[in-house]
């Protein structure tokens, strides 16, 4: 089960992704946002609950489009011979969620890593 640190956690990051690919400091989106760089820092980092009008606004103020999903509970992971180990998994959920125009350059960053600790 992830826990709501962990959620925002992972919005932290997408928000200082997107704000990092938007070009725009903290002070910046914040302004366009109606909050204070702090708070968008404090979100960042994932230390700060973000309610769902802020969130709006953060994702407005970046020109992007919020989709918020809920879905079941996964079943523990089996371990079965085809189950990925969850930190492999958890990688490749990760490099999916990357731009496609993006992915092959964090690929070839993966491979070299591979290949120096292999």
């Amino acid at each position: 089960m992830t826990d709501v640190s962990e959620l925002l956690a992972a919005l932290g990051r997408q928000i200082r992704a997107a704000r990092g690919e938007s070009g725009l400091t903290q002070i910046e989106l914040g302004q366009r946002a109606g909050i204070t760089g702090k708070y968008v820092s404090e979100i960042e980092r994932g230390t700060r609950e973000v309610p769902l009008r802020t969130l709006h606004a953060i994702v407005s103020a970046l020109k992007l489009h919020l989709h918020v999903k809920l879905e079941r509970q996964r079943p523990a992971r089996d371990s079965g011979p085809h189950a990925l180990p969850r930190h492999v998994d958890d990688v490749a959920r990760g490099l999916a969620r990357v731009p496609a125009h993006r992915r092959a350059a964090v690929l070839g960053i993966v491979r070299a890593i591979l290949r120096v600790v292999g």
